[in-house]
């Protein structure tokens, strides 16, 4: 996941939240429900033919048993990265709420010396 893809996500759970975050009662989505989120949101997905293609064209020698074998190691590394990935991306996201959250509500103190 991108770093502009986690400030756009969490702009966006800001603007959807911003009538309980003037209210006072937003709560900060916890890291397993923000994981939730990014799960559902963002297309993760592990493209098998292309990848038994590239395995091919790597190894032209090989049979179909050493293909299936390195396809699913790779599937593995795959997921592996994607776990970490998505934690990194789920703790990135929640900092970039509570800074939008910080900076909304300064923005607000100062229009309202300035206004009121």
């Amino acid at each position: 996941m991108y770093s502009t893809d986690i400030k756009t996500c969490a702009r966006q759970i800001v603007k959807e939240s911003l009538n309980r975050i003037l209210a006072g009662t937003y709560e900060i989505p916890s890291l397993e429900e923000m994981k939730n989120f990014l799960e559902q949101n963002f297309d993760h997905s592990f493209d098998e033919y292309l990848i038994t293609q590239k395995i091919k064209r790597s190894h032209p020698a090989w049979n179909r048993d050493q293909i299936v074998g390195e396809l699913d190691r790779q599937k593995r590394h795959y997921e592996n990265e994607l776990r970490v990935n998505l934690r990194i991306a789920a703790l990135s996201t929640i900092e970039e709420i509570e800074n939008l959250i910080i900076s909304l509500n300064n923005h607000i103190r100062e229009w309202k010396v300035k206004n009121l």
